[in-house]
């Protein structure tokens, strides 16, 4: 009997600890995250004294993360998207924000801080822009520009700073819309224009008490023409939690082309100058854009 106890014993230990290690947790090696904005303003006048006019303001940004690491492979890819607008009674519809950011990244560990990286980017806008309201010339549509990045290099990464220096890199810019080529530096009759290059991308992310901020800095800079002439492209993101939904956020975003010439050139006196056939001289000159707010935000993990 003492015998068939001791064996039952045995039994049930080996089975519990077979048990036991099935229900270990398997490696995750995915992490995933996105955070999502909606933001609503409206404004209603009727019989106003002092004038002015009602207006209705949606805005809404997508920050999405989905990052694999298993031994010495990284693989971090992240979109961003952006899109609001402003509707002003008597006045007309107006786009506010209107972007896609893609990045991806893969990377194989060379020891500490660094690793071998291809780094991959792309970005364009959703809908049609227009110099003012519905209506009015169009300056910007979807793919019309696009711009995409293919550059191989190294990474250095510290907590939440990463630094990709990627000193083989080739950029294309697109242009679908013939009418809107020159604007961005094609030629008319180019939908491509293939540049080569060094491409420096710095990240930077903090959460601290429920506040986030995350930054990404963009450089590049053309081998074949002008090389001392960097784009630049910067994007900030802050959200600062009021409630369980209800948050403060903040997105900024500021672009400098010299080869995108949008700004009218005006003498002292205000007046425009023209070229010999009449038409405005433009320049390049820095983008930026915020957009802040209460906003309903949500984020999945």
């Amino acid at each position: 009997m003492k015998r068939f106890i001791a064996i039952a014993a045995v039994a049930l230990l080996t089975a519990a600890a077979a048990s036991a290690q099935d229900a270990a947790p398997k490696p995750k090696y995915w992490t995933t995250e996105a955070i999502t904005t909606l933001s609503f303003k409206q404004t209603s006048l009727t019989d106003w004294a002092a004038g002015g006019n009602g207006s209705a303001a949606f805005g809404s940004t997508l920050d999405a993360k989905a990052n694999y690491a298993k031994d010495k492979i990284t693989f971090n890819n992240r979109l961003q998207v952006a899109y609001g607008f402003t509707q002003t009674f008597g006045v007309g519809f107006q786009k506010n924000a209107d972007y896609i950011l893609l990045n991806n990244g893969f990377g194989y560990s060379l020891g500490g801080k660094f690793s071998a990286t291809l780094d991959y980017s792309f970005k364009s806008q959703i809908s049609p822009g227009y110099a003012g309201n519905i209506g009015s010339d169009v300056v910007s549509r979807f793919f019309s520009p696009a711009n995409m990045t293919l550059g191989a290099g190294a990474t250095w990464t510290h907590k939440g700073l990463s630094v990709t220096f990627s000193p083989l890199t080739g950029n294309v810019q697109f242009v679908a819309d013939e009418l809107l080529r020159t604007r961005y530096g094609n030629e008319p009759d180019q939908f491509a224009r293939w540049e080569l290059g060094a491409k420096l991308r710095a990240t930077a992310g903090a959460e601290v008490q429920g506040l986030k901020v995350n930054t990404t800095l963009d450089l590049f800079s053309n081998y074949l023409k002008k090389p001392q002439n960097m784009t630049v492209d910067w994007t900030l993101a802050i959200i600062a939690p009021l409630t369980k939904f209800i948050s403060f956020s903040l997105n900024c975003r500021a672009i400098y082309d010299d080869k995108i010439k949008f700004k009218q050139l005006k003498d002292a006196s205000g007046e425009v100058i023209t070229d010999g056939d009449g038409n405005p001289k433009l320049f390049p000159a820095l983008q930026f854009q915020e957009i802040a707010g209460l906003t309903f935000s949500y984020t999945l993990k």
